[in-house]
């Protein structure tokens, strides 16, 4: 099955916001071009969560991992994400959810050397 890699960003108006995102998924698709990755919003940006994982799915895929690219779990990764979810699942379709950013070791460690 082929899964897509959804590269999730809370969303702004403003396009220098977008950057870091951006960038982060193009070299992502270029370290890995074997993988199917898209960057999506949680809103006020396109293309939302709930549209691209609509549109893979019209192209035959089954398969959802979504990293939420925020620093913790706030009400967003509590709340809104799962409602988003459920809006959208069928039976045969697949969603696993990577923790925040923030709560990976190395994405701290890299923080606390830019830090210091």
């Amino acid at each position: 099955m082929t899964e897509a890699h959804l590269l999730l960003a809370h969303g702004s108006r403003d396009p220098e916001w977008r950057l870091p995102f951006e960038t982060l998924t193009a070299n992502l698709k270029a370290t890995h071009p074997e993988c199917l990755i898209r960057l999506c919003y949680l809103e006020l940006w396109r293309p939302t969560l709930v549209n691209t994982i609509q549109d893979e799915y019209g192209r035959g895929v089954r398969g959802f991992r979504i990293s939420p690219l925020f620093w913790s779990r706030g009400r967003h990764l509590r709340e809104d994400l799962p409602h988003l979810i459920d809006t959208v699942r069928v039976p045969e379709m697949q969603i696993r959810i990577d923790g925040p950013l923030g709560l990976n070791e190395w994405i701290l460690r890299a923080a606390l050397t830019a830090l210091a």
